[in-house]
């Protein structure tokens, strides 16, 4: 029977059939079993990914990878590289190989370099205040890795505030690449005090105030305080600490700096103060301290208008020769300030040893006799007024000669206002100022009213509170006090070109040819 184009003798068809069957059977099971193999040997069964860390050090570095078979999957795409960042491959299967999802194409993998940890920066040692602009020494910064901002200079003492922030490559150690701020700081610098003295001797018999200055480095705030404000009082401006003194004793001034803008406070310095205080009893105290007192304005607080010291003259006046203690009487504190200036006494000879008020006469008194006479000129005239009388000019200085020298140091000019041109006629023109340390009063000075002298004087002149207080203007001669004496006034008589103002025997005013003598009541001021 053939089978196919074959004929096997002795079988038959059938089984030819059958055994044809079985055969074909078992290539359909091994070409089955064939195609499975292949099967599983070309599927890739996971996307690589990257194994393990990378940090950036400098160099270039490449990952290791999971799930990579090279025999299997083509890679391409990134696959080093230096600096931190994100990169990509791609990884491709290669012939006969294909993805779990039975895909075949290129798949996109991400890598990384991580950044490189730095230290956030710190002030590194100390700064002090120099005067200079300093800069912060840093530990932990390196300008290779991170910027540096904000503010990194500075000359005051203070903190301030620089900034750090991480270059491409780094990161600080918690992660963030942000900037952070950093403070640094200038200490302030040892502070120093310094006093121009360490002691003041103060009262009526120097002065009653003195000054402390203060020296100190910057520009604490500078304060004082009295160990005993009943002896003195302080008072500070600045770095000028001024001393006033209260009562007699002794305390300490206790000064201080606070500490400024760039300095420390220093150590605290002090003074000490002596204080002795003039004499209530106004002949009780020398003429520096009756000066010291007048300067300090304390004056109308120790004395009375009407208190007198004693005065020992000595000299030669005019014709005159005068030889003993006289007294000048206060006529007045202050005494018409605004023209004449403050802080002063105005006194006026005076008084006798038993209390007669008095004037100095000499031998041609009432009469026209001697040049040397206490006369307001050597003629009869008022031409050139008080300003060029022989009265103003030679009998004054004289006077002023005579005085000790304490008394002639402490007398100081005075301005006075009076008629300067005389001539007899009432012009208010002719009242100017003149600069005078020994003078003679005014008819309104005396009298506080006008009645023969230029109407003008009074518009620059005051009453002495001495006459105004009612005090006698009776003045006896210093050399017979139970007779009483006219005594020139420096005024002109307005109403002639002869004759001077003077204060009658009883007291109201008059006036009387320049060339007469007449009694001589000088006055002056200490200030």
């Amino acid at each position: 029977m053939a089978y196919g184009a074959v004929n096997v003798p002795g079988v038959t068809g059938a089984e030819l059939e059958a055994v044809r069957q079985l055969a074909q059977s078992a290539k359909d099971t091994a070409d089955a079993a064939q195609e499975a193999i292949t099967e599983i040997t070309t599927k890739v069964s996971a996307v690589p990914s990257q194994s393990g860390t990378l940090t950036y050090n400098g160099a270039a570095q490449t990952p290791k990878w999971n799930n990579y078979d090279p025999n299997a999957l083509e890679i391409g795409g990134t696959q080093s590289a230096t600096d931190a960042g994100t990169y990509q491959v791609t990884f491709t299967p290669k012939q006969g190989y294909k993805w779990e999802d039975g895909t075949t194409t290129a798949k996109t993998v991400n890598w990384s370099i991580g950044r490189a940890n730095v230290a956030t920066p710190a002030q590194s040692g100390s700064l002090t205040y120099t005067g200079s602009t300093q800069s912060p020494t840093w530990s932990n910064y390196d300008s290779e890795k991170m910027t540096i901002g904000g503010t990194t200079t500075g000359t005051n003492a203070g903190s301030y505030n620089a900034t750090f922030t991480p270059k491409a490559n780094y990161q600080f150690s918690d992660g963030t690449t942000g900037a952070k701020t950093v403070a640094w700081t200038i200490a302030k610098a040892a502070g120093s005090l310094s006093l121009n003295t360490s002691s003041l001797s103060l009262g009526a018999g120097s002065s009653m105030t003195g000054t402390i200055t203060a020296t100190r480095a910057g520009d604490g705030a500078i304060s004082a305080t009295s160990g005993n404000a009943g002896v003195a009082t302080v008072k500070v401006s600045g770095t000028t600490i001024t001393v006033t003194a209260v009562g007699d004793g002794s305390t300490t001034i206790t000064v201080n700096c606070a500490a400024g803008t760039n300095h420390n406070a220093p150590g605290s310095k002090t003074v000490s103060v002596n204080v002795q205080m003039a004499n209530p009893d106004l002949s009780k105290n020398d003429p520096a301290t009756i000066k010291a007192a007048a300067q300090s304005g304390q004056a109308k607080n120790l004395w009375s208008v009407g208190d007198k010291t004693p005065i020992a003259i000595n000299g030669k006046v005019g014709a005159l020769t005068i030889k003993g203690t006289y007294y000048a009487i206060i006529l007045g504190f202050d005494h018409n300030a605004s023209v004449e200036g403050g802080n002063s006494i105005h006194f006026q000879i005076g008084k006798d040893a038993s209390g007669k008020d008095i004037a100095f006469v000499d031998s041609e008194y009432l009469s026209s006799g001697s040049s040397a006479a206490f006369r307001m000129n050597t003629s009869n005239t008022n031409s050139g007024g008080w300003n060029n009388s022989y009265m103003r000019k030679t009998i004054c200085p004289a006077f002023l000669a005579a005085l000790p020298a304490d008394w002639q140091n402490i007398i100081v000019a005075c301005t006075k206002y009076s008629d300067n041109t005389g001539g007899g006629s009432d012009t208010a023109s002719k009242v100017t100022s003149t600069q005078d340390k020994i003078w003679l009063l005014s008819e309104f000075e005396v009298q506080g009213k006008r009645s023969y002298a230029n109407s003008a004087e009074q518009n620059y002149q005051k009453q002495y509170d001495y006459y105004k207080n009612g005090n006698s203007k009776v003045k006896y001669k210093h050399n017979d006090t139970g007779s009483a004496c006219l005594w020139w006034l420096r005024s002109v008589y307005a109403a002639a070109s002869s004759s001077f103002c003077h204060v009658a025997a009883g007291g109201g005013v008059s006036y009387n040819i320049a060339g007469f003598s007449l009694g001589f009541a000088p006055g002056f001021k200490v200030a």
